[in-house]
């Protein structure tokens, strides 16, 4: 039973507006958490096919101030956390120097951070807010292709196609050691350690690319009798782009924004067409008259 369901990440949100709004030095990020995700929702769908007869409950994306845990499986016999990895090629890690390394098909051989010393460290974190269960961990490997070469003896790595197979193993493996009302009860305890923490990126928002932005050109759009259009390809915006560039803004620089900053964002001259168009869009508002701000949310789409 899945309580705590992966929702869209806030982090992969926020590079894309990055990217969007000129900081071109975050696309290989971009493009590495993109990955992960894939991986990650892979491994979730897992789950659907899987013939399990004893209660049990995933919770996915599991954060707490200073660990993200890509999901956990908890049941009356031990708590089980799973690292995702979405990696292409040949996989080693070094059982002296704990390095981690794949090899692509031209020979290049490059470094990851070690997920079994991650795995390890989230075991740390929760074998002291949950001694009554034991606290395992397993590396899953979710891209079909991926080859594993050399790991240290007995490793927890597995690829996905083998998960149903290892937790079944597992909880053969382990007695029940907790009742029904003292497993809701844990379950629970987790549920108030999770936090939802915004991501921090180390840009100048004072370099930021402005304005509603035309999905087809990338240029930016011009404000005309109370509508952005496009000079370049005469697309007219149904108020869809704007929005997003407010989802921007929340997600990189304020979700409290003035009139002021409404116009020096979008690039609007008049105070009064600002007023009139956030009067349209509907955001709710602190304050009156020059003091008053506008909340916008971050846009998830």
């Amino acid at each position: 039973m899945i309580v705590l369901p992966r929702e869209e990440s806030m982090r992969e949100a926020m590079l894309t507006a990055a990217v969007r709004r000129g900081f071109l030095e975050f696309q290989d990020e971009l493009i590495r958490v993109q990955q992960g995700l894939v991986g990650e929702f892979y491994v979730d769908r897992q789950w659907d096919d899987m013939r399990l007869h004893e209660p049990y409950f995933l919770l996915h994306d599991f954060q707490t101030p200073s660990h993200q845990i890509d999901t956990i499986f908890l049941c009356n016999k031990f708590l089980l956390i799973l690292e995702i990895k979405n990696i292409v090629g040949h996989i080693e890690i070094d059982s002296t120097t704990h390095q981690f390394t794949r090899k692509l098909k031209d020979g290049t051989v490059q470094g990851f951070r070690n997920p079994l010393n991650q795995a390890q460290r989230h075991q740390r974190m929760l074998a002291q807010c949950i001694p009554m269960l034991p606290i395992l961990y397993v590396v899953v490997l979710a891209h079909p292709k991926t080859v594993i070469e050399r790991i240290p003896q007995n490793a927890p790595i597995i690829h996905s196609s083998g998960l149903e197979f290892y937790v079944c193993e597992l909880l053969s493996s382990f007695p029940p050691l907790l009742t029904n009302e003292q497993l809701d009860q844990l379950l629970q305890q987790l549920l108030q350690m999770q936090v939802s923490l915004k991501p921090k990126l180390n840009i100048d928002v004072s370099l930021m690319r402005g304005g509603v932005l035309c999905h087809r050109c990338t240029r930016q759009m011009h404000y005309q009798h109370g509508d952005f259009i496009c000079s370049a390809c005469v697309l007219k915006d149904d108020d869809t782009l704007l929005r997003r560039a407010l989802s921007d803004y929340c997600l990189l620089v304020d979700e409290w924004i003035s009139n002021g900053q409404f116009r020096t964002f979008l690039g609007i001259d008049s105070i009064h067409a600002a007023k009139r168009l956030l009067k349209k869009l509907g955001l709710p508002y602190t304050g009156e008259k020059r003091f008053r701000k506008y909340h916008i949310l971050w846009n998830r789409q």
